[in-house]
């Protein structure tokens, strides 16, 4: 048998994994399949080493032919987050998110890190309310490690808490269709920022916990569509990974920091050995200075870490 006759079955294993990354986003959303393989997206690359340990025992020029054509697609779609030229630059801004995790045991020293990162905001999902008081204020060992540096904070914890280095203008509201959110104006040296702090509905492989989830997002990319602010930051954990279909509508208006200047895939969930990217800090106004992900330090995702500069470049207010 010719070698570009062996191995047919491998080589249309990976014509067919190469047509999925290329186009995935053509996959209907059915029950959200469509989501799911978004999801996955940067592991099929695994598929490389599997069709040519089948090249090499069929013998087969076509199989090998496959594992190329899975390589040069991969390559292209997520090779560019290993090459980007790192921004240089001040920055004016810092900001860092986590889902700490309701049971994370280890609470104190995710707050010690967490507090030694010099942000200037800082978004953090999943943080137990107080079991005593039950008021809506956020653990108060947790409080007590940052609020000496990030004197402002939201006066809720709706699922998502908030510090700053900046006061608030006004009362912090919900993102209509959202309901782990927060949306606030910052006050900073260089005029208002429009922040929107986020825990979107967690993602499962279950139909109507998809559905709820895409609406979130929906609703958030609506919010922020309409927002007129100059410069707007949407931080949080969204629940919805980089390549998946449901960050589109955001992504449209506001810009993966990540995108810009991280290096990698800054995969964040979870923390032990992450497969999936599903924090993300987005921005509109800015430009983006660094992005990185953070070491574990407890609880079931990384912290992720944005350095953000103006743009165009403005002074201080006098």
């Amino acid at each position: 048998m010719s070698p570009w006759t062996r191995g047919g079955p491998a080589a249309g294993a990976g014509v067919l994994v190469s047509l999925l990354i290329a186009g995935h986003g053509l996959l209907p959303n059915w029950r959200g399949l469509g989501n799911v393989v978004d999801s996955a997206l940067p592991w099929f690359g695994l598929a490389v080493p599997l069709l040519v340990l089948a090249a090499l025992a069929r013998r087969s020029w076509a199989a090998l032919a496959g594992a190329l054509a899975v390589t040069v697609t991969w390559a292209a779609a997520f090779g560019p987050a290993f090459l980007r030229d790192p921004v240089t630059g001040p920055r004016d801004l810092r900001v860092v998110h986590q889902n700490v995790d309701y049971f994370n045991p280890g609470l104190p020293r995710t707050a010690a890190a967490l507090r030694d990162t010099g942000a200037d905001v800082l978004v953090v999902a999943e943080l137990r309310d107080d079991p005593v008081l039950r008021d809506g204020t956020v653990d108060p060992g947790f409080a007590r490690l940052i609020d000496p540096v990030l004197p402002y904070r939201f006066p809720d914890n709706p699922g998502v808490a908030v510090w700053s280095r900046y006061p608030f203008h006004g009362r912090p509201q919900p993102v209509p269709g959202v309901v782990r959110s927060r949306h606030a104006v910052l006050r900073t040296p260089w005029g208002d920022v429009s922040l929107y702090a986020v825990h979107i509905t967690s993602f499962r492989p279950e139909p109507s916990v998809i559905a709820r989830r895409n609406a979130e997002m929906a609703a958030l990319a609506r919010a922020v569509a309409a927002d007129p602010a100059p410069r707007v930051i949407v931080a949080g954990d969204l629940n919805t990974a980089a390549t998946d279909r449901a960050l589109s509508p955001l992504a449209a208006t506001v810009t993966p920091v990540a995108e810009k200047a991280g290096t990698g895939l800054q995969l964040t969930w979870p923390a032990a050995l992450p497969l999936v990217r599903l924090d993300h800090v987005l921005t509109r106004g800015f430009t983006a200075v660094g992005s990185r992900v953070l070491p574990p330090t407890g609880g079931d995702h990384r912290a992720i870490l944005a350095d953000l500069r103006l743009t165009p470049p403005a002074s201080p207010s006098p």
